[in-house]
């Protein structure tokens, strides 16, 4: 039998091994008092004080059930690499260690305020740790199935046996001083009643589209909901949030979902320990949504906690921190994922280069300085040490900054006020939103002037129901524009001497989006037909399918795995009176829909806006024979050559109509007729006098 000091360095030594690098220093002092503190905070009694004394694990299974209620299928489950949640009686006494604790090492003088809990070991992480131990410890031929190795800035920062969540009380937090009182979080959508009545998201989505007058597929309402009434769990960690900077407090689901008949608003309800109230303003920016997971946000979470509790970090050291979980995500040349030796080696280059070139990397926010940065370290003879690695390490870093989504406060952007400023009736503008959302990819065609490349814009800005431009990318295609372009290819370096791997910028925003899965993002692509698509698009063609997304394949060139996220949306604007642009293939059509923008002279916001110009008379019987101008046009070449309305649009007071409506006659209506009939010039002629006066007049 191991004296309890070898048993804590053994435990020691297994545990850093396999649950963290820091785990194992950090829980022993914990497990050496534990049935001291036990006693001391009236959780538990009779059990020894140094836990190191129980050294089977015969016995501590039994000490291990006792505390924690759980049966032993769920022991089973736990050693066998499973995260599994704890029996809700004893999430009740892990809330009462925590503050028991907290309160104690604030009366030795360990601990700035009796509410703040940063630093301390969650009750049942340090159990669970033990049973584990003592288990493979007694039977050396089986190994610990270790979950996806985590770095080691991540390792005992995050409980994985919690849910991480974050919630708006209410517009403007109203409700928060309410579910203070009541120990309660809840959330709205009222109107949907008990939802233990659905059974599926499906159902609860199709009970909200129900209320919705715009047709949008409420995906983002309806998961909300289905997280709050299903996937929250007891025990997990809940957020409460003002805006999207600022954190009002801190609580533990201690109850199961019901319905509260009884209050007049936010009916769908759970029990909340709230432990930690006040106001807090973080760093990082929280989603816009009412509800939003944080477990895939390890880094997030540790940035709330750390601030919350009050306690000092750098933030050059978050950043680096912030890299470093980030890195962990990335494969190497061969699509495998980056192991801990390599991603420390591109740290240590990366602070090397902060050193000895005395300008700071990890914080910076301009990628081009950083690329100028990368030339003078390369070209720079005296510096040897790093000289492998730190091109590639500074090149992950730029990847890294440019896939960081931009969360700010942006103007709202409700479907009303789209239809206020495109000219699409509510049943165009719903059908469009409905397929864009289905098929993630839709080419909008038309004739010249229609607006395409406004109304592309404006629905990105209607779906995202904000205005938020660092979330839409857009590009022009052209008969040269190559795979090399878009996806990645090996480019000229700066100083002429050499080639080196590029992104395209298709790559760059995919991954942005990937970076933040709970918005949405536009790629918008004008004169999509111009291009080659197969060429362009290349082994892609196949993951922008809806049924495709995140599907993962190696990259031509870097041999990295990529895939194209859910959220990110194809928008391609085709221009149908262009002779020289080639068919689409089919395999292309296949994955688009096809959007007919129509000129919109008829449309009564486009009449209104024209009466608000000086002297409108004179634009309107422009107008006019331009509308007998496209019936011809449609009659003898198609409904892709008519003029379009945009031609037309201006703001009245920035602009004299009397004049300006010339200069569109002359200058862009008329050259266009000599090339529709290039083979006749007499009628080109003929309508150009035309037009010329019905200005006149």
């Amino acid at each position: 039998m191991a004296t309890v000091a070898m048993q804590k360095e053994n435990y020691s030594e297994w545990v850093t091994a396999n649950l963290g690098e820091k785990t194992g220093m950090w829980y022993a002092p914990y497990l050496e008092k534990m049935g001291i503190y036990l006693e001391m905070f009236d959780i538990a009694h009779g059990y020894q004080d140094n836990f190191f004394a129980y050294q089977t694990y015969a016995a501590f299974m039994q000490v291990y059930r006792e505390l924690t209620g759980e049966s032993k299928e769920d022991v089973e489950t736990i050693l066998e690499g499973a995260i599994k949640h704890y029996p809700k009686e004893f999430v009740a006494q892990k809330l009462k260690w925590t503050k028991a604790y907290a309160k104690y090492t604030h009366e030795k003088g360990e601990r700035n305020s009796p509410e703040n809990f940063g630093g301390i070991a969650d009750l049942g992480a340090i159990l669970r740790s033990y049973l584990k131990f003592l288990y493979y410890d007694e039977q050396p031929t089986l190994i610990y199935p270790k979950r996806e190795k985590k770095i080691a800035a991540q390792e005992g920062e995050v409980d994985g046996a919690s849910n991480y969540w974050v919630i708006s009380p209410g517009e403007k937090a109203r409700l928060w001083y309410e579910f203070i009182s009541d120990g309660t979080i809840g959330l709205g959508w009222d109107y949907l009643g008990d939802l233990h009545q659905y059974n599926s998201r499906m159902e609860i989505e199709q009970a909200i589209a129900m209320q919705r007058e715009d047709g949008k597929r409420p995906y983002n309402d309806s998961k909300a909901v289905w997280d709050f009434y299903r996937n929250m769990q007891v025990n997990d960690t809940i957020y409460v949030k003002a805006g999207m900077k600022k954190i009002l407090g801190k609580g533990v689901v201690m109850d199961n979902y019901y319905f509260d008949e009884t209050k007049q608003a936010y009916k769908h309800r759970r029990k909340v320990d709230w432990i930690q109230t006040g106001e807090w303003n973080i760093r990082q920016s929280l989603a816009q949504k009412t509800l939003t997971p944080l477990s895939a946000y390890p880094d997030l979470v540790f940035s709330i906690e750390k601030t919350i509790n009050e306690e000092e970090f750098d933030e050059s050291s978050m950043v680096e921190r912030e890299f470093k979980l980030w890195l962990a995500k990335q494969v190497d040349e061969n699509g495998a994922v980056l192991h801990d030796k390599t991603i420390l080696s591109k740290i240590y280059a990366l602070k090397d280069v902060e050193k000895n070139f005395q300008t700071p990397i990890f914080g910076e926010i301009d990628a081009e300085v950083l690329r100028e940065l990368k030339e003078s370290v390369l070209a720079d003879a005296n510096y040897t040490r790093y000289k492998g690695i730190v091109g590639s390490s500074l090149d992950y870093y730029i990847r890294y900054l440019e896939s960081q989504p931009v969360v700010e406060e942006n103007e709202a952007y409700p479907l009303a006020q789209f239809l206020a400023e495109i000219y699409l009736n509510k049943e165009q503008t719903t059908t469009m939103l409905s397929v864009l959302r289905n098929k993630k990819n839709v080419i909008l065609k038309g004739a010249p002037g229609v607006g395409k490349t406004f109304i592309a814009d404006r629905l990105a800005y209607a779906m995202m129901e904000e205005k938020d431009a660092s979330r839409v990318q857009m590009i022009q295609f052209h008969q040269s524009y190559s795979y090399e372009d878009f996806i990645e290819g090996f480019r000229p370096k700066a100083d002429g001497e050499g080639f080196e791997l590029k992104q395209g910028p298709f790559v760059k925003f995919a991954r942005k989006a990937m970076r933040d899965p709970e918005r949405d993002y536009f790629f918008i692509i004008d004169e999509i037909n111009r291009g080659n698509l197969s060429k362009i698009f290349g082994e892609l063609l196949m993951l922008i399918e809806a049924d495709k997304r995140g599907k993962q394949i190696n990259l031509l060139y870097s041999n990295e795995k990529f895939a194209v996220p859910e959220n990110l949306y194809v928008i391609g604007m085709m221009n149908t009176a262009d002779r020289s642009l080639a068919l689409l293939d089919y395999a292309l059509r296949r994955r688009f829909s096809f959007i007919e923008i129509e000129p919109a002279f008829d449309h009564p916001l486009f009449r209104e806006n024209i009466q608000r110009l000086d002297h409108p008379d004179s634009t309107l019987r422009v107008i006019e024979k331009v509308q007998e101008l496209n019936q011809v046009i449609e009659k003898e070449l198609g409904k892709g050559f008519r003029i379009g309305h945009s031609y037309f649009v201006w703001q009245a007071t920035e602009t004299v109509a009397r004049e300006r409506v010339k200069e569109v006659v002359e200058f862009e209506i008329i050259p266009q007729l000599f090339e529709y009939w290039f083979d006749n010039e007499e009628k080109a002629e003929q309508w150009a006098q035309e037009l010329r006066s019905s200005y006149a007049e």
